[in-house]
């Protein structure tokens, strides 16, 4: 029952995070392009992609130490627990003045091969060295969010992300107002990393997540040994999935200038929620997953998987057709046509968040099963064939030819891998996984388009808030009922109708999609 009531409690946290980001979003886009110059958010927009990348000195070690406190949270008296915990902080320090120090001296060499125009160089390496000194510091507490998961208590990491997300909107707009011009968000930031570690202390504290004395234990050889060989693979697969999903701002501002870079960070944002949207279902299911596997519940672990593979394949296309009904026109409106985002754009990037939605399902599988392989260095090669490949098309073909080698490197690489490797764990034939488990999902899309394209096009002598306005309930009414009547497989819709609460069992029963007798 614990169990349960942290799952749903932590899922919750994760969906109101993301509530809060959508509106810090919103707010803060719009006051960056009143008081900045569209060039210096772009110029924003890329530092902040660039600090990305330093985050990967963490090498997977903490990943790998939050994996395996859990094995010893509850036998704290062998000092295992404790052991863990020291190693953790001491990593992270040593994390910490790697970040100073590769940030410290790599600027000047950053700024010339991101083409930084000339009068924004100073400022570039100015705000690079200063975002350093807080990446160091936000490092170096790394132990105490270990501990929050270990225990199963993301939700307290959510509610301290949405706390400093508020926070940092109220004191961007007063640095703002005061004449900081782009220095805000490095003030705003810099204040909320220093309350962050004491918030979340307390926390590990009040509950008893720190060692007492007695439970420290000692750091040992082997212990470092199994943390590194496990961090590894973990490292080397973010590596790729940082080329694939986190290249395209830079590749954007490489190829295109910094204007094209803020064009993108903006049309993008809509995306990029919808996407952490698409993936909450996998994300949620993973640790029943790994029960299953663990009691070799095999059968049950294949059906439980398949409805997965189900549910999230037809979630991306419902969205992905969605975002494509309404971005261009929610661009137009949000920024009041200072932003023009074609919606050739958002077709492109609706077809991303399909084969995304099928990747993402059998990638995750991967770490289920822990066959990880030579997976990371095929996501790395992943990464680097985008990153050429749109470098030399972007200059020809803009954003519509960066996003179409994304989602055509996608396909061809890690997602037809990763379902190859799924069917032999499962002894499924590849056309079975694409055909049959994704069938409910082709389905859907073959319905939805078309419906979609009709809205298109019926709505062009509108204006845009009225466009906007229709396309988004259309998209939420049809596209919704279709999803549920199409997307999904009797046995997702039998478990709906068991566990929602009678008036939705009742309103689905109306629309004809469960039988809702034994609700009534």
């Amino acid at each position: 029952m614990s169990r349960l009531k942290n799952f749903s409690r932590n899922l919750a946290t994760s969906y109101l995070q993301l509530g809060v980001n959508v509106v810090y979003s919103l707010v803060s886009v719009p006051l960056i392009l009143h008081w900045l110059p569209r060039a210096e958010f772009g110029l924003w927009a890329v530092l902040v992609q660039l600090m990305t990348y330093f985050f990967l000195v963490d090498l997977g070690v903490n990943q790998a130490i939050a994996r395996f406190l859990v094995d010893h949270k509850d036998r704290r008296g062998e000092g295992e627990y404790g052991a863990l915990i020291r190693i953790s902080a001491l990593v992270s320090a040593i994390q910490g003045l790697v970040v100073l120090t590769l940030v410290t001296l790599g600027s000047p060499l950053l700024a010339r091969l991101m083409k930084v125009p000339a009068e924004y160089q100073a400022t570039f390496i100015s705000l690079l060295r200063m975002q350093g000194v807080i990446a160091a510091f936000t490092f170096c507490m790394n132990p105490l969010q270990i501990m929050l998961n270990a225990h199963q208590r993301m939700d307290l990491v959510a509610r301290q992300t949405i706390y400093n997300l508020v926070a940092q909107l109220g004191l961007m707009l007063l640095f703002l107002t005061r004449g900081c011009g782009i220095y805000a968000f490095i003030y705003a930031g810099a204040i909320t990393a220093v309350i962050t570690p004491g918030q979340l202390f307390w926390h590990c504290r009040r509950l008893g997540f720190v060692p007492r004395a007695g439970e420290w234990g000692q750091m040992s050889w082997p212990q470092f040994k199994e943390v590194f060989l496990y961090g590894k693979d973990v490292f080397l697969m973010n590596v790729g999935i940082q080329l694939i999903s986190a290249s395209q701002t830079i590749v954007v501002s490489r190829a295109l200038g910094l204007d094209a870079a803020a064009t993108w960070s903006v049309g993008t944002k809509v995306f990029m929620l919808v996407r952490q949207l698409m993936y909450q279902p996998t994300n949620a299911a993973s640790a029943g997953l790994y029960e299953m596997l663990a009691r070799n519940e095999t059968g049950r672990l294949k059906h439980r998987f398949k409805n997965l593979v189900v549910l999230t394949a037809s979630l991306g296309v419902f969205l992905g057709v969605a975002f494509a009904l309404c971005n261009s026109l929610f661009i137009e409106v949000w920024t009041a046509g200072k932003i023009a985002w074609p919606p050739l754009n958002d077709v492109l990037l609706g077809l991303w968040l399909f084969v995304a939605s099928v990747q993402a399902t059998h990638c995750s599988f991967v770490f289920v099963t822990k066959q990880i392989g030579r997976l990371p260095y095929l996501f790395i090669l992943e990464g680097c064939a985008f990153v050429g490949l749109s470098v030399l098309v972007g200059y020809r073909c803009e954003l519509p030819g960066i996003i179409a080698c994304s989602v055509l490197c996608l396909a061809l690489f890690s997602c037809q891998i990763c379902l190859r490797r799924s069917g032999r764990y499962f002894h499924v034939s590849f056309s079975e996984l694409v055909i049959n488990w994704v069938g409910p999902s082709l389905k859907l899309a073959a319905m939805l388009v078309p419906v979609a394209l009709t809205i298109w096009f019926a709505t062009v002598g509108l204006t845009a808030i009225w466009r906007l306005a229709t396309h988004a309930l259309a998209a939420g009414f049809i596209g919704g009922l279709l999803f549920l009547r199409l997307g999904l497989s009797a046995e997702i819709l039998h478990d709906i109708e068991e566990r929602v609460p009678r008036p939705a069992a009742r309103l689905l029963g109306m629309l004809g999609l469960v039988r809702s007798e034994s609700k009534l």
